[in-house]
């Protein structure tokens, strides 16, 4: 790849995304809200509490959490509106079974149900039908192995209770690094040894060679891909059974200054947090010449 050619793609500042505690964790639902987590002190419980928000650009809605130990990393919501939290790493109980570290909410904040996905998670994506795709980073393969638990397939796919109805068998994983699920039956994965793009779509799948590169985000759009590990993106394009870099990718504000931070895809959208606030954009903004 030619390192000098570089493309600046303009990201939009959503309006409603102030964050003004600690902000814990980003997500897209499936359908195209961006949910957010920040931590907040609050006065009358004297401890500190998550709030969760649905970001609508010039508004937002709120539902307060009261659970702030569990060190959660993924956030996104089931059709009716119910909240799931996950944290990717989970403890043994004394019996050597594994403690839940997946909770759904009410939108009040209430818990209503939690349980166990397994240790070692790296993406969390719930689809149309309110399946729970999980994919798992080498802890959670390799650990999981030898306690005989789902984690070892790198990805499975779980009900809305905690029940595993697809376990990867086809792939060999070591590491699921990125994960993009556009549909029940429309869904992208990246792994590691392999280095390899799979794409399940409508009960096939294909999978395409990628530059040796780590990422953790990617978008696909026709024969373009964006990837990116949070420090450097990438625009690839599609020439047979493999994705080609063809430039490094920088993303700019509406005023056209330089924007870092941490970066979540799904689908088509964009979403780049900083410790202020959040910005997103959409694929389809963005037409490579």
């Amino acid at each position: 790849m030619d390192t000098s050619n570089t493309l600046k793609i303009h990201l939009d500042r959503v309006t409603a995304s102030q964050v003004t505690g600690k902000h814990v964790a980003t997500g897209l639902t499936i359908s195209g809200q961006i949910m957010m987590i920040e931590e907040i002190y609050d006065t009358k419980r004297r401890r500190n509490v998550l709030h969760v928000h649905r970001l609508h650009d010039q508004w937002r809605t709120t539902t307060i959490v009261a659970q702030a130990e569990t060190d959660f990393s993924y956030v996104d919501s089931f059709s009716d509106g119910r909240i799931l939290l996950v944290a990717s790493r989970c403890d043994d109980d004394i019996d050597g079974s594994w403690l839940p570290n997946a909770f759904i909410y009410d939108q009040a904040g209430h818990l209503l149900d939690s349980f166990c996905l397994d240790d070692g998670i790296q993406n969390v994506h719930i689809d149309e039908k309110n399946q729970i795709w999980v994919s798992y980073f080498d802890e959670g393969v390799f650990a999981d192995a030898v306690t005989n638990s789902v984690g070892s397939f790198g990805l499975v796919v779980f009900d809305e209770f905690g029940q595993a109805v697809f376990k990867n068998k086809d792939y060999p994983i070591d590491d699921c690094y990125a994960l993009n699920v556009c549909a029940s039956d429309d869904a992208w994965f990246f792994y590691h040894p392999d280095y390899r793009i799979v794409h399940f779509h409508q009960g096939t799948s294909k999978s395409y060679q990628v530059p040796l590169r780590h990422f953790s985000d990617f978008v696909v759009q026709g024969e373009y891909l964006i990837s990116t590990d949070n420090e450097y993106t990438y625009l690839l394009q599609q020439q047979g059974d493999a994705y080609v870099e063809k430039a490094r990718i920088l993303f700019e504000s509406e005023k056209g200054s330089s924007l870092q931070g941490t970066i979540k895809m799904r689908q088509n959208r964009i979403v780049l947090s900083t410790d202020t606030r959040l910005y997103a954009g959409t694929f389809t903004d963005f037409i490579p010449e």
